[in-house]
This record gives C-alpha cells, structure tokens and sequence, in this order.
C-alpha cells in the first residue's frame, strides 16, 4: 500500500537527486492525478515552488490526436523543461518524431537515421 510517507519520502528523495532544479524550470503534467508517478512529480513541484503546466497526452505535440490543425499543442506552448515520461507515451513521442523526419526526407532524414542508430547502439 501506498502512504502519504511514500509520496513525500519519494519527493524528498527527488528534490537531493536533481539538485539542479531551479524556479525557471516548467513541469508539464499530463498523467492522470491517480497515476502514482504524476502525483509524486507534482508534489516535488509544489514543494519547491516550481511551475505546472498542464496537458493530455492526446494534446501534448503539435502533430497530436486531438490538435486542431495549424494550433499548438501543450509542450510546443509551454516548453517545459521537466516531465515524467512513462512508456506509452514515450512512443506517441517517438512516433511523432518518426513521422516529421519522415516527412522531412532527403539529407535531414538520412543524418537522423544514422545518428539514432549510432546512438542506439551506444546505448
């Protein structure tokens, strides 16, 4: 079970681990409240001050599901500097990164191939 102490054990964990964080930095939210990980990353920001923008992750990039076309979505307005990334979203990420350089072809495409490949493979 999950107790308060929990919560605020892991944001103070948090707030020594990066202690890089600054009042410039923006954390975009947008994992539900209920998702245990969102609620300990917005309990670090309301900790210390920081600012919380707040989106889905259906708005969250310009190419998103829900975007109307020629509008922004969260992360493009916000520019956030700080966010709790899960897998699921990770791949809308990836995906839409995917398709603009897709898109984009040509000489862009081509760099971009070869330096995730390169990079995965270091990884």
């Amino acid at each position: 079970m999950i107790t308060h102490g929990n919560i605020v054990a892991t944001a103070a964990a948090v707030i020594t681990v990066i202690p890089e964080l600054n009042r410039k930095d923006v954390y975009l939210a947008y994992l539900p409240l209920a998702h245990v990980f969102e609620l300990a990353a917005e309990s670090v920001m309301v900790a210390m001050g920081y600012r919380i923008g707040y989106g889905s992750p259906l708005t969250l990039t310009d190419i998103s599901n829900k975007i109307k076309k020629g509008t922004k979505g969260e992360a493009s307005e916000l520019k956030p500097t700080l966010m709790a990334a899960v897998p699921a979203i990770l791949d809308r990420v990836r995906d839409g990164v995917l398709k603009k350089v897709e898109d984009t072809g040509g000489l862009a495409k081509t760099l971009f191939t070869f330096a995730y490949t390169h990079r995965l493979a270091a990884v």
